[in-house]
């Protein structure tokens, strides 16, 4: 896809930034509070209406994180600028109207659990809005929600989903430990559910969380995902990053796994897990040109 960089000189006729404005249109960006009902949280997001004609794009950030991630931010600008409808979601992990990402050392109560409730309350919402198909993008952890989400509820308004760095949770490469799981699983079932420090991700020995929390999230190990990704009903597309660290981990055979899955793997050679740099572009260019694929095969 071309680029085109306009340079304006320093000083712009009056007329002729009426006629670019004019050209915009009314799309600008809302923060939109809504309640979670089920969970009695107030969570909220970022949202630009445009041509309702178009599927809705539904963006979910990664762990910890806010929808002002640089990946999620770069993402939802590229799909904006092919005139898509986005809603970005800040997962609310329990934090009311949470606006900052959370630190390893934070009490963590939310669970995954949770996180789909929210993801399912936000389709809920665009549905109620007008936008009858929804596509569901998620990056990296947020890739996993998507696809729980899938896993759990199935709304003939969501047409397709993308992840983007897709992995999984739970694993002695990831660095979870046995201990940890029979400590947490033993709180579980003496009803204390009073945090303590796990090692999760690249939370080390410092992740701090109830044991309902950390035990959640484990759900999502490799067979969980890959199984997952074999019981999708809509089609799917995952974009891969050649150069992700995070295969000194679980190795390279992960792609492999997720080629002979349903999902249509597409691999970035030299971008790493947030796709960052010269990267964003392909990234977007990717992004956009599934999502148009998928419009059109919905029409």
């Amino acid at each position: 896809m071309n680029r085109i960089r306009i340079k304006f000189n320093t000083l712009i006729s009056t007329s002729l930034l009426a006629g670019l404005l004019c050209i915009a249109g009314n799309s600008y960006a809302e923060t939109i509070t809504q309640t979670i009902k089920p969970l009695n949280i107030e969570a909220e997001a970022r949202y630009i209406k445009q041509d309702s004609d178009k599927p809705a794009i539904l963006i979910i950030h990664g762990f910890l994180t806010t929808n002002q991630f640089h990946t999620v931010v770069a993402m939802a600008k590229g799909i904006e600028d092919e005139g898509y409808t986005t809603l970005a979601p800040t997962l609310t992990l329990d934090i009311n109207k949470r606006k900052s990402s959370l630190k390893c050392n934070s009490i963590h109560t939310h669970t995954l659990e949770k996180d789909v409730i929210e993801i399912k309350d936000w389709v809920d919402w665009l549905k109620q809005q007008g936008h009858k198909k929804i596509i569901l993008v998620g990056h990296s952890s947020g890739s996993q929600e998507v696809l729980e989400y899938l896993n759990t509820y199935h709304d003939k308004a969501v047409s397709g989903a993308i992840f983007t760095s897709l992995f999984y949770l739970k694993g002695k490469e990831l660095g979870t430990l046995d201990n940890e799981i029979v400590f947490a699983e033993d709180l579980i079932a003496k009803k204390q559910n009073r945090p303590h420090k796990y090692s999760f991700l690249f939370c080390k020995n410092n992740y701090l969380a109830t044991p309902e929390s950390y035990l959640s999230y484990l759900k999502l190990d490799r067979n969980y995902v890959l199984k997952s990704l074999q019981n999708t009903t809509i089609p799917t597309f995952t974009i891969m990053g050649g150069a992700d660290k995070r295969y000194l981990s679980v190795g390279k055979d992960w792609l492999t796994a997720l080629d002979k899955s349903p999902t249509e793997l597409i691999m970035v050679d030299g971008a790493n897990h947030f796709f960052s740099s010269e990267h964003e572009f392909d990234l977007q260019d990717h992004l956009n040109e599934i999502i148009s694929n998928l419009s059109t095969r919905q029409e």
